[in-house]
This record gives C-alpha cells, structure tokens and sequence, in this order.
C-alpha cells in the first residue's frame, strides 16, 4: 500500500547528529575566556532547542548566578561572538550520527520520498555537518535558524516545504526529539514522530503527545 506521506522533514541536532559533546565544548570554552566555570554536559542539554542566541544566552545566566559575576553589555556580546567562533570550529569534532540513521535515509530516498532538514541551528553551519557525515545529497532542502523569519515552533517552516514541493501537510511527516519539533508538526497540520534519545529539557518527548514514539531511528520505515 502506498504510504500517505510524501515528504519527511527532520530536526538535526538530537535528532539525526548527537552534537551534544561540541556543544558543550563550544559553551564552555567561551565561558572560560570570562573566567566562567564549566557547565555539565547534562546541564548544556537543558539549553538545547531555541537556537543558538537562546542557546548561549542560558548558558550565560546560568554562569552569572552561579558567581555572582555581571557582566555588561560590551561583555556579554564579546562572550556570544566567542561562543559563535568555536561553535564554528567544533561543529563535528565529537558529534556522531546516531545509530541507523545513515542508512534509514538512504532507504527512504530510494523509495522517493523527498526529504528535507528543519533545524533551529545557525543556517550556516547545517551544511557543514551534513557534508560532514555525508548525507547531504539525501535532502532536497535544508532550512536553519536564518532560512526564514521565523523558527520551530513555528508552523512556517513545514509550511514552507509543503509549498515548494507541492504537498498537503498532511502529506508530510516530521520526525523529531524536541517538543518545538512536535509543535511545529501540529502547528502545521502534519503527523510527528518522536525520537526518545535527544535532546527534551529532560521531560520524556511522549507527553508532547507525537503520534509515534520510537526508540530507533529505524522505526521510521515501519511507518511509511
């Protein structure tokens, strides 16, 4: 039987790349130019979702009330371009592609499915880390942080895809690990997979309510 879905999108960071370890790294290496003490990497994950400004902006309170240290504007904007330097520079040096990932899209390219990323991160640097792990040719569109006007949770975005490539949202699948994933899926009018692995601010991704829950990135196959 012919699968009602037509176009998948996919969420990046705790979704397809477990790009947690360079966070981190990158979080506290601007942190420690300001003489800020590091932050655990299970701390960082609670930072994770809204992009990259949100991203550093947490973590710069966090330092600020663990010291009682101000900083002033000048500061505070110097620390975010540090933070966005070795964001740069440490886009995969310890992130990895979480298991099946690879060849799960490969599988359902081949069925002809189009498929597509929606991030919330820095729209320069998604290329990069597709390129990186080599699944950059899978996708027929990659949409970042600065791709549109606004982000997940935003419908926009899924709207967008559905628009160029000429389906219904209810055509569409999006598969993520964060309830901004989930949101914006339901926003749109589209089904939602999520993934239990990334990265939620630690509540479990079943009580955003997506009409699947998989474990295994693989599971996907079983529903379209």
């Amino acid at each position: 039987m012919a699968s009602q879905f037509k176009l998948i999108g996919f969420d990046l960071d705790g979704t397809l790349v477990n790009s947690l370890p360079d966070l981190a790294l990158s979080v506290n290496s601007a942190l420690a130019e300001f003489n800020f003490p590091p932050a655990e990497e299970s701390l960082v994950l609670t930072w994770i979702g809204n992009g990259a400004d949100v991203l550093i902006s947490r973590a710069l309170d966090w330092a600020m009330q663990q010291t009682g240290k101000p900083l002033d504007e000048q500061q505070i904007q110097q620390l975010k371009l540090r933070f966005n330097f070795y964001y740069g520079e440490n886009l995969c040096n310890v992130s990895r592609l979480y298991p099946n990932v690879k060849t799960t899209l490969e599988q359902l390219k081949a069925r002809g499915f189009v498929l597509a990323v929606v991030t919330n991160k820095p729209t320069k640097h998604v290329q990069p880390v597709l390129k990186a792990f080599a699944i950059d040719h899978l996708f027929s569109e990659t949409l970042g942080g600065q791709s549109l006007p606004v982000i997940k949770p935003h419908p926009a975005p899924l709207y967008y895809l559905c628009g160029k490539f000429g389906f219904y949202p209810h055509q569409m699948l999006f598969v993520g690990d964060s309830r901004n994933d989930i949101l914006a899926a339901h926003n749109a009018g589209c089904a939602a997979v999520g993934l239990t692995y990334g990265y939620n601010y630690n509540i479990p991704i079943a009580e955003s309510h997506p009409e699947w829950v998989f474990d295994d990135f693989a599971d996907i196959l079983k529903i379209v």
